[in-house]
């Protein structure tokens, strides 16, 4: 256990040094690797933004990928056929998700239990239908590719043709989206959120708007998971309506189980363990689902709930 004057002091500490460690590793590793973190980066982010919804509130949505994929088309539309800049792509990658999930969430988070699984499905097929066959707008499954015009951030364009650039930017607004998601899940706000997790009756019966509650969360998390969706897509200069398979939703589900639901830190290292375990086994096993199976069977067993909630366990 820390003692009491260190405990403001360590999460700032081990922030800053884990980020400056990620800072430093492009001037370590190849392109390769350098591609691999930023992938990384923006799955742990898509990881995180569903931690909220199902770590915090208690939804098991596989409807994210909906937000995902809109997120990557936010990007690459308006840059491709409107000819919008990197950043308005960005704004809008978070802005159309947020509105879809508002939505779609109007009607979901009146449902409970496995109907809430369902529906969400349902939405994410809908949206994967759409963008499958209304090609002239999205491409359908071929996709759309682009050329991503610099950032301009006023005092400076990064050019995020330039594999290293682009992760310093996914990097960046990883670090701050985990420190937005940190702050909001210790609020009071995070505290309800909570609270209508362990028992939605009772935060019902204290007061409670709960069908409000659960709104903001499953838009703030469409929000997000919008976000990754258009790092990815920047990162790929492509957009694809394979990205809005609810399947994919599956990506941040099994990230989160293995990492620890309910802990933020807990799906971006299972995010981190699953991607690096399929790229280093899978030229034994020739078989990247083995991998994750085999894997999440074991967390399942050994430690249900998650790697950080099996440390965090121990540490009572």
């Amino acid at each position: 256990m820390l003692p009491d004057k260190w405990k403001g002091t360590a999460f700032p500490l081990v922030f800053v040094l884990l980020t400056a460690v990620l800072a430093a590793v492009p001037f370590f590793v190849d392109l390769f690797y350098q591609t691999f973190l930023t992938e990384v980066l923006v799955w742990a982010l898509f990881a995180i933004s569903f931690d909220l919804i199902f770590g915090y509130v208690g939804l098991l949505s596989f409807g994210q990928a909906l937000f995902f994929g809109l997120g990557g088309y936010a990007v690459a539309i308006p840059i491709l056929k409107l000819g919008l800049g990197t950043g308005s792509g960005l704004l809008l990658s978070v802005a159309v998700p947020a509105a879809f999930a508002a939505f779609v969430g109007f009607f979901s988070v009146r449902l409970t239990g496995i109907h809430f699984v369902i529906i969400t499905i349902i939405f994410a097929l809908i949206g994967s239908t759409v963008g499958e066959t209304w090609t002239t707008l999205t491409g359908g499954a071929d996709g759309l590719v682009f050329m991503a015009p610099p950032l301009d951030l006023g005092v400076a364009k990064l050019d995020l043709m330039d594999i290293r650039t682009t992760y310093y930017l996914v990097l960046a607004i990883v670090a701050l989206s985990y420190l937005f998601l940190r702050r909001m899940v210790r609020s009071p706000l995070g505290k309800v959120f909570v609270a209508i997790r362990e028992n939605e009756e009772r935060a019902r019966l204290i007061g409670y708007n709960v069908r409000r509650y659960k709104l903001l969360a499953f838009v703030i998390a469409g929000g997000l998971s919008g976000l990754a969706g258009g790092l990815y897509t920047l990162s790929l200069k492509y957009a694809s309506a394979t990205f809005l398979h609810w399947s994919v939703s599956g990506h941040a589900v099994v990230y989160t189980i293995v990492g620890g639901a309910g802990t933020l830190v807990g799906p971006m290292l299972g995010a981190g363990l699953i991607m690096s375990l399929e790229h280093y086994l899978v030229k034994l096993l020739q078989a990247t689902d083995l991998v994750v199976g085999a894997v999440l069977v074991s967390t399942l067993l050994l430690a249900p709930m998650g790697i950080v909630g099996f440390l965090l366990g121990r540490r009572k």
